[in-house]
């Protein structure tokens, strides 16, 4: 990760895989900056501009579970698509359901160095909790 990153934010690093933690206000800001996150480790989300709205509504067993599928599908869109992402809203959260959007666009190889590859966001070390009246995380990628 080459721009500087925010203060709510810090990459971590981990045996053969990369991670990172989070801080926010709220629940669906978490969420936001941890999609902000992944994609930081993607690429230069300064280089990424938001031209284009698209949007998830997910579901999964508990809030732990709903970040992870979160970051999930927009990976998956990153791959399958060729998009990235630079501005993400949740628009409704609840411990079981998500919807959002993220805007960004299709991958511009003269714009948008891709650092790496992120094979899975795991539930390994995963943390989503309250800590000192803020919401925190922290979420280990494969890559």
């Amino acid at each position: 990760m080459e721009q500087s990153a925010p203060s709510w934010f810090r990459e971590l690093d981990h045996t053969a895989d990369t991670g990172i933690e989070v801080w926010a206000e709220s629940l669906p800001e978490l969420f936001e900056r941890a999609a902000w996150g992944l994609f930081a480790i993607l690429t230069d989300p300064d280089t990424v501009t938001p031209r284009e709205a698209v949007s998830f509504e997910l579901e999964a067993p508990d809030v732990q579970a709903l970040l992870v599928r979160w970051l999930s599908e927009l990976n998956y869109y990153h791959i399958t698509k060729r998009w990235v992402f630079s501005r993400f809203e949740v628009q409704q959260l609840s411990e079981r359901h998500l919807v959002a959007q993220a805007w960004g666009e299709p991958i511009d190889p003269a714009r948008h160095t891709i650092y790496t590859e992120v094979k899975a966001i795991t539930y390994h070390g995963l943390k989503l909790e309250r800590r000192d009246g803020q919401w925190y995380a922290r979420i280990i990628f494969d890559l």
